[in-house]
């Protein structure tokens, strides 16, 4: 079986509240875009994976494996596949890449295995390898608080924009930006964007709480940012707590322009 794993970008993201359990609250808006890993499962008397990115993980430290493993401890039977991983979501990125792939494999297995475990109790077992991996469980855009697993789907929202993703190369811990950051309630209501009219109408309202520590960090991320706002982003801003920024364009855009001006780092049109 082969599937794709989907990234996603943060329309928003608001730091709410530091939690008793040492996570954070949050508020935004997952949404999915056209830029995805392939994930093939072969037969085998063994699990393990293949990449073809060196950089990545193959060992137990992949959440493919704690999802494999997650699902081997529910059923109490070993499942051995050979996982061959095609690399395209950038690693480090605020894209989402190894959540999505932890849900692509718990439905995928779910199927081959013949588990037959339902949406629910996939999303309780996503939860708990990932704040936002039951997010990748939908593919679809949704409003989301708590750690990020709970989710309210936007079935009127969506963007028939391009867009661009720049990966700048640089590697942000996500447990990092969360240790600068100050939890706070947000002044705009991110549950409010239920379609892309009022996605416009709010734009200039609608923040990413990382950017301010991560873009003082990284200028060059804030450079990235300016750039496409210049060149025809009608909004753009850091996904997660980076290091990607992207950029939602107008048809007007040139996008040759945009990827020379910005021809150091990786620009993926999606």
């Amino acid at each position: 079986m082969k599937i794709i794993s989907r990234a996603k970008i943060n329309l928003g993201l608001n730091i709410v509240s530091k939690r008793d359990d040492g996570y954070h609250n949050i508020e935004t808006v997952f949404y999915p875009i056209n830029l995805f890993d392939e994930i093939e499962f072969i037969e085998s008397d063994t699990f393990s994976i293949e990449c073809d990115k060196e950089d990545i993980p193959t060992d137990k430290s992949n959440l493919i494996w704690k999802a494999k493993d997650i699902l081997q401890n529910e059923i109490k039977k070993e499942i051995n596949y050979k996982v061959q991983l095609a690399k395209r979501i950038p690693s480090f990125a605020g894209l989402g890449g190894g959540s999505s792939n932890a849900a692509a494999t718990l439905k995928a297995l779910n199927e081959l295995c013949n588990i037959n475990f339902s949406k629910n109790e996939l999303r309780e077992l996503a939860a708990k390898i990932g704040a936002d991996v039951p997010f990748f469980l939908e593919d679809k855009p949704c409003f989301a608080r708590g750690r990020g697993e709970e989710l309210f789907p936007l079935s009127d929202f969506h963007l028939d924009n391009r867009i661009i993703v720049v990966y700048p190369g640089i590697r942000i811990s996500t447990a990092w930006a969360y240790a600068q950051i100050k939890p706070k309630q947000p002044k705009f209501n991110l549950s409010s964007l239920k379609s892309y009219n009022n996605f416009i109408k709010n734009k200039n309202q609608i923040i990413n709480d990382f950017e301010k520590v991560v873009f003082q960090h990284h200028p060059e991320i804030a450079e990235i940012k300016n750039i496409l706002m210049k060149h025809g982003a009608i909004y753009s801003s850091l996904s997660g707590s980076g290091s990607a920024v992207y950029g939602i364009h107008s048809s007007g855009t040139d996008i040759h322009l945009v990827k020379s001006l910005l021809s150091k780092y990786e620009v993926i049109e999606c």
